[in-house]
């Protein structure tokens, strides 16, 4: 019987985390998700534009049947009439194409860029969720241990009121208080089946089954080597380079395409001359004001991501500098709380308790100092996702490691 029992919990516990999951399988979910493939397609269609637009384009074949007589379609009536063959092609004097298919390339880097930036924001957002998550975990600690104290102290003030010490009204605020401790937990649950719906979205599983122990900690005390994990900065890199390259190409425009072709005109050779061969040669004249303009608009796109990039690398030095004094403030008043005033309540709460067992508190006093600790101690887990919230962003915005 109990064989069959141990076989029945080993079945359960394997059948349950066989349907859970760890955050690296959470963040390795992400990678695909729908956000950040459709940058990845972007990004090939750009790829795929560039070998368009860096093309001369296909040579042209042409045929025509010419100078035959109207009234009668004879090839042999007039010198002139004969079926041309002829073949053209654009010929380009400069690298212009190839400086358009460069920049091109270089937009589609900064869309595989943003790619994966789109990821790493993605599992910017599962660390909030799992900071959420820990700090809803630590609520609900808090308010069970508190609950079990009041539950005690209602014990307590149920003899003290058969024994006449204390009235009817310190047995209904501490009920009272009972109520709210309860409400606070179901506060914390329904919570939790929030975060477990976002989670559901952003991985496409059942985010109840989380495993929030999974959750790699140690990765918000690293310290990035260099830039290269910040795809956003890449992005913007890319983005700039290819406006360089689009800049170039437009200089070269200049500088006009040559468009070569050659013809052939079999004929009846009535007059004995034998057929004709013909070439020529033609090229635009840059009068009109179509590439002044895409100079100029290429121009103003250069200066637009070069400031772009600049701003971003200011913006990120200051919030790089700002979350580091943040993080210091956060884990100064985490220390001081921590080592005083929690150590103080815990001791207030207690003196307070053993006086009013025997009579010498009010049930106001015991209420207060039993809220003053719980204020405190909800406090300690509101600052300590905070600061992990702020790791998290500092860790993004340095290009640091979000999982391993």
């Amino acid at each position: 019987m109990i064989g069959q029992w141990l076989l029945f919990v080993s079945f359960a516990i394997s059948t349950t985390c066989a349907h859970s999951f760890t955050f690296i399988d959470a963040a390795k979910a992400i990678e695909s998700h729908d956000s950040v493939d459709a940058l990845l397609q972007r990004a090939k269609s750009l790829e795929e534009e560039g070998d368009i637009r860096g093309s001369w384009g296909d040579p042209k074949l042409k045929m025509a049947a010419k100078n035959y007589p109207v009234d009668s379609f004879n090839n042999d009536q007039t010198p002139m009439t004969g079926i041309e063959f002829g073949l053209s092609q654009k010929i380009a004097l400069t690298n212009r194409y190839g400086k358009i298919e460069n920049s091109f390339d270089a937009m589609a880097d900064s869309q595989s860029f943003a790619s994966g930036d789109q990821k790493r924001l993605l599992i910017k957002a599962l660390w909030d969720l799992s900071i959420d998550k820990k700090g809803l975990i630590d609520e609900k600690k808090i308010i069970e241990e508190n609950l079990s104290w009041v539950e005690k102290m209602l014990a307590v003030s149920n003899k003290l009121y058969a024994n006449g010490k204390v009235n009817q009204q310190s047995l209904l605020e501490i009920q009272i208080r009972k109520s709210e401790l309860e409400i606070g937990l179901n506060n914390v649950d329904f919570g939790m089946s929030e975060i477990a719906a976002k989670l559901s979205y952003l991985i496409g599983k059942n985010g109840k089954t989380f495993e929030i122990d999974t959750v790699p900690w140690k990765l918000l005390e690293a310290k990035a080597e260099d830039d290269r994990g910040d795809y956003k900065l890449r992005s913007l890199e890319m983005k700039a380079l290819s406006s360089k390259e689009m800049l170039k190409a437009q200089r070269l425009s200049y500088i006009p395409d040559l468009n070569i072709s050659v013809g052939y005109t079999k004929r009846a050779n009535i007059d004995k001359k034998g057929d004709f061969l013909s070439a020529m040669i033609t090229f635009p004249l840059p009068l009109s004001s179509d590439k002044y303009s895409k100079h100029a608009k290429a121009g103003f796109k250069r200066a637009e991501s070069i400031r772009g990039l600049r701003n971003y690398q200011k913006k990120k030095k200051s919030n790089v500098e700002l979350l580091g004094h943040q993080i210091e403030k956060i884990q100064m008043d985490l220390e001081i709380l921590s080592d005083k005033s929690i150590i103080f309540a815990r001791n207030s709460r207690k003196i307070t308790t053993k006086s009013y067992s025997l009579g010498g508190s009010s049930y106001i006093e015991l209420l207060q100092a039993e809220l003053k600790l719980q204020k405190l101690l909800l406090r300690r887990v509101k600052l300590s996702s905070v600061l992990d919230r702020k790791k998290v962003q500092l860790t993004y915005l340095t290009g640091g490691k979000l999982y391993e």
